[in-house]
């Protein structure tokens, strides 16, 4: 139904590749420029996907659910992160084979993996000399004296441990099989699922001992490998549909360094062993099946939730198991934008190189023109050659449409300024605070949909099939595993982790968003735990602050790495510090009491010495004042009675003139 084609077309318009083509009727090439629009947004987002899922030492936490102790989910989270490092493709990492599931979903639509169980003994090798020390007594002891060649070792088995670890790998979106019916992207809803597996005998032969797998005999594998198989090892549809050519070789239309069919080993080995079978594996809810070459069954049996089929979509289809990708979209763009600049260069050409007309003289048939820089004309106007005369396009012109291009593609992907680096928009747009908080929120949003899912799609599942596979490890062998983890903070004991209840939060899913808010809301929260009074006002309601969950939950939600080494218990010394330090306050503020004391008598004496003053001020004051109204009275007495005693002398003495 076209699937394919899309997917080659995505391929090509990544690699943004432009065939080269002359001009009619010119050897010369015309210009054959790529735009990457879609590598420019596809890897753009994959970056940043990956840094966010990944970003930090702890990308998943593992909560105690109810009558789980917070020691049995430690030691479970340290149990599952030590089996990311090492669960992927031969040995590799979760997060390598996560970038794989996101590349395929990003660039195609829909991104598969596969967790699975698996189980091996595991030799422990040490080495030891051939040949061993000499003990000889000497004054009352012994020493040892190594053989004459200390470089005579030999390596030995020392023990065997049986493993039991998880698995989980990428299943290219070529390979995977599903339910035509399928309406979901989840593959988990389908009715069946599979894949394709390319093994060869040597592979096989590691399954002979396995229980459940039915290998054939040598014999019966070298007479599938010889000319008078039945069939010859089919080639994948999926890989070589709408190639214009039956050579293996070349049916890689898409990329010159994509790799071959799995089929075409011809000129690989000469070993008939070597060559790789085509096995395919069906898995129902209940069941799973192998199937050699369509003509061999190697396992069919019951399984118990030990092999999981997982997907993720970019952008959901109506009623379809695969989803819509970048190169769905991007291409038409990436098309138009290419179109627009090799035809803007195009003319630049032929007005740089110019075209020019003759006369046509006698040999004029009519015939058709094509033209091409330094292009000659034959006409019948005057007996010279001149340059003809063109329109040409301004720069401007194409460099709108292609930042109009731009924008549309960033509405479709949401890789703008936080994730390319660079304003893919017009340039007003970034100008005001209003303008950068909008288009951030907008990217966010995006963004933080596709991180849900391949948290919930994804992430969350193989953590909790690790832990359900956890469960059934035996108590000696997860003792040894956490030892080897955790050493002496292993506190739990094995029982209390396999019975545990645990919950899965990805530290992705909500870090985006609440490393928007603390950004917006840091300050606030750091005054309001400043303010006076806070405590008292919580202490009225008979609660508290506890500072250790705040600055805990600070630091998770920001992704701040190495939380356990900041929050640390505190040691016995400390502990005796801590007392010392809370005692030594204490006497000393005895000491400013009764120096306190001290000084409030001083106080007190010097206040009552002041009043004494005063109050002695006062009397004397007083009585000053007294003793001056006193002597007031008296001189005015004395005054008053001279005054009598004249009048009365005057009125003694006789008139003159009257006698």
């Amino acid at each position: 139904r076209g699937l394919i084609g899309t997917w080659n077309l995505a391929e090509l318009m990544l690699r943004a590749h432009v065939e080269a083509v002359k001009w009619k009727g010119s050897d010369q090439f015309r210009s054959h420029l790529g735009m990457p629009i879609v590598a420019e947004h596809f890897y753009s987002l994959l970056s940043v996907i990956q840094q966010t899922l990944f970003a930090g030492y702890r990308p998943f936490q593992i909560d105690p659910a109810a009558g789980t102790t917070v020691d049995a989910a430690a030691a479970q989270e340290a149990l599952i992160i030590s089996q990311m490092k090492h669960c992927g493709f031969k040995g590799g990492a979760l997060k390598q084979e996560i970038r794989h599931v996101a590349y395929d979903c990003l660039l195609y639509g829909t991104g598969c993996g596969l967790a699975g169980w698996q189980h091996k003994n595991i030799k422990i090798l040490k080495k030891r000399p051939k040949k061993a020390a000499t003990s000889l007594p000497v004054a009352g002891g012994t020493v040892d004296i190594p053989a004459a060649d200390e470089d005579d070792i030999e390596e030995y088995v020392h023990s065997e441990v049986e493993v039991n670890e998880p698995v989980f790998e990428h299943i290219p979106i070529r390979r995977i099989r599903v339910a035509p019916d399928c309406r979901r992207g989840e593959i988990g809803t389908a009715s069946w699922r599979g894949r394709l597996l390319y093994l060869n005998s040597y592979d096989l032969d590691t399954l002979r001992d396995v229980e459940g797998f039915n290998i054939p005999t040598r014999t019966e594998l070298v007479a599938l490998t010889t000319p008078q198989k039945i069939d010859s090892t089919s080639t994948n549809p999926l890989d070589t549909q709408g190639a214009n050519t039956s050579n293996p070789i070349f049916q890689q239309t898409t990329t010159p360094q994509k790799a071959y069919p799995e089929n075409y080993q011809d000129g690989g080995t000469v070993d008939p062993l070597a060559k790789k079978f085509e096995i395919f594996e069906y898995v129902t809810d209940t069941r799973l099946v192998w199937v050699l070459e369509d003509q061999y069954v190697l396992q069919n049996r019951p399984h118990n939730g030990e092999v999981q089929y997982l997907s993720i979509v970019f952008r959901e289809a109506p009623d379809s198991f695969y989803g819509y990708g970048l190169g769905f979209w991007l291409t038409d763009y990436q098309r138009i934008a290419q179109g627009v600049v090799n035809a803007f260069f195009d003319d630049l050409n032929l007005n740089l190189m110019g075209t020019y007309t003759s006369p046509a003289g006698l040999n004029n048939t009519a015939q058709a023109q094509w033209i091409f820089p330094g292009k000659v004309f034959k006409s019948d106007g005057q007996n010279k050659i001149e340059p003809m005369t063109r329109n040409a396009i301004q720069a401007q012109e194409p460099l709108a449409v292609i930042q109009q291009i731009r924008e549309w593609a960033t509405l479709l992907t949401s890789a703008g300024v936080s994730a390319q680096g660079s304003n893919p928009g017009q340039a007003g747009t970034m100008r005001t605070p209003a303008g950068v908080n909008l288009m951030a929120s907008g990217e966010a949003m995006k963004t933080q949909d596709f991180i849900d899912q391949v948290s919930d799609n994804m992430l969350v599942p193989f953590i909790q099939f690790c832990i359900d596979m956890n469960g059934k490890l035996k108590p000696s062998q997860l003792k040894i595993m956490l030892s080897q983890e955790l050493g002496d903070a292993f506190k739990a004991s094995p029982m209390t982790v396999i019975n545990g209840d645990y919950k899965v939060v990805i530290s992705a899913g909500a870090k985006l968003q609440a490393r928007h808010a603390i950004e917006q809301m840091s300050g606030f929260i750091t005054s309001l735990i400043q303010a006076p009074g806070t405590v008292e006002m919580l202490s009225v309601q008979a609660m508290k602050f506890d500072f250790k969950a705040f600055f805990t939950a600070f630091l998770d939600a920001s992704g701040y790495p190495y939380r356990e080494n900041i929050i640390v218990p505190m040691t016995d010394d400390d502990k005796q510090r801590l007392a010392a330090t809370q005692q030594q306050p204490a006497h000393d503020i005895q000491k400013i009491q009764a120096a306190g004391e001290v000084k409030k008598s001083v106080d007190n004496n010097q206040a009552e010495n002041r009043l004494l003053l005063k109050t002695g001020e006062q009397t004397l004051k007083t009585h000053e004042q007294a003793t001056d109204h006193k002597n007031t009275m008296t001189v005015q007495q004395d005054a008053a009675m001279r005054a009598e005693r004249l009048a009365e002398i005057k009125a003694d003495q006789p008139e003159v003139g009257s006698e």
